[in-house]
């Protein structure tokens, strides 16, 4: 989790030299969707809560801007919850005035310390839309596609040997659904 929280301070102070920086914070809706896949077949749940953190905006050019950010989010379900550290960095390319395409790589961390069998670090794909509510004042909405498969296997598969195990392919992953709005200082 350090090496995240360094990587995103890294980040932040590398692009701050660019046109025009701005800061802020956001804050929304998050669905956390957890998907297994066992020899083709698929099935996922989900838990919902709210996400908040902050963000740096900045302008490379008029059309395209680049977005690290620092989120946690925090989700719960029949009486569990859970918290997971976000670190997107979505590039944000204007087609119009006040509306943008976002995409990007993104890295989650459980904070969990009871995720027995299941990978702390993940890797993710963002895609989504915002819009420039004001100078102020921003919106978006994002789903963040899991690319790494956090299940543990060490943990559930402990003899390889046995034919039963060596012949299951199973995968689990971690996607997130975002809809928020944001405050630039």
């Amino acid at each position: 989790m350090k090496n995240i929280l360094i990587l995103s301070v890294l980040s932040l102070s590398l692009f701050s030299n660019a046109q025009k920086t701005v800061f802020g914070v956001s804050a929304g809706y998050n669905s956390l969707i957890a998907t297994v896949k066992v020899d083709g077949t698929s099935a996922s749940t989900s838990a919902s809560g709210f996400y908040a953190g902050f963000f740096a905006d900045i302008a490379t050019s008029e059309k395209f801007h680049v977005q690290p950010e620092v989120l946690i989010s925090v989700t719960s379900k029949n009486g569990d919850s859970g918290n997971v550290l976000v670190v997107p960095i979505v590039g944000k390319y204007y087609f119009a005035d006040k509306v943008n395409l976002q995409a990007g790589p993104q890295l989650d961390y459980i904070l969990e310390d009871d995720s027995e069998g299941i990978k702390k670090l993940g890797l993710g794909l963002v895609a989504g839309m915002g819009y420039d509510i004001s100078d102020h004042f921003v919106a978006s909405v994002r789903y963040a596609f899991g690319l790494t498969n956090r299940l543990d296997e060490t943990e559930f598969f402990t003899d390889p040997n046995d034919p039963f195990v060596a012949d299951i392919d199973i995968k689990t992953t971690l996607s997130f659904f975002q809809v928020g709005i944001g405050y630039i200082f």
